[in-house]
């Protein structure tokens, strides 16, 4: 792969800043277990992992009016734990 420019990240990113905490939550994400949505990456470099994450499109910014460690980073890619979490909820409504 080739290496991540700035200017190619930003064209992703609304701004500096939203760039930067995306990258910061989901590195704090692998570095928490979570397993890397990029076949090329670094295991003892969570943040390089991050940013080829977001140069290769897996990773969704977005801005809302949530908690912005809930909304920053959202993974694109189907995982096991997001259908788990959609059952637990549906399991939520059905009690209430």
């Amino acid at each position: 792969m080739k290496k991540v420019s700035i200017d190619e990240l930003l064209r992703k990113a609304k701004n500096k800043f939203l760039l930067a905490n995306a990258v910061i939550l989901r590195a704090k994400q692998i570095s928490e277990g979570s397993l890397p949505y990029v076949d090329n990456f670094d295991p003892t470099n969570p943040i390089t992992t991050a940013l080829k994450e977001i140069s290769a499109d897996r990773i969704l910014m977005r801005i809302g009016k949530k908690k912005a460690q809930e909304i920053l980073v959202e993974e694109k890619a189907p995982t096991a734990k997001r259908s788990l979490v959609k059952e637990e909820r549906g399991k939520k409504k059905k009690k209430s």
